[in-house]
């Protein structure tokens, strides 16, 4: 998974459509602004899609 957004070597956009409220959501947490890594929303979707691909590929989620 990347680590820097701006050093991606094959790059695509995602278009994704959420509900205002989680919108308003993630302009919260990105006004607090002390210890997250985005800088905007979209590193912020970033990061939680690389997150919860890690998660979904843990022992938890395998199937036998």
């Amino acid at each position: 998974m990347s680590t820097n957004p701006r050093r991606l070597r094959n790059p695509e956009r995602l278009i994704v459509s959420v509900e205002s409220a989680t919108v308003a959501a993630v302009d919260r947490v990105m006004a607090q602004g002390s210890h997250h890594q985005h800088r905007n929303r979209s590193e912020f979707v970033r990061l939680a899609i690389e997150r919860e691909l890690v998660r979904c590929q843990s022992d938890d989620f395998q199937k036998p």
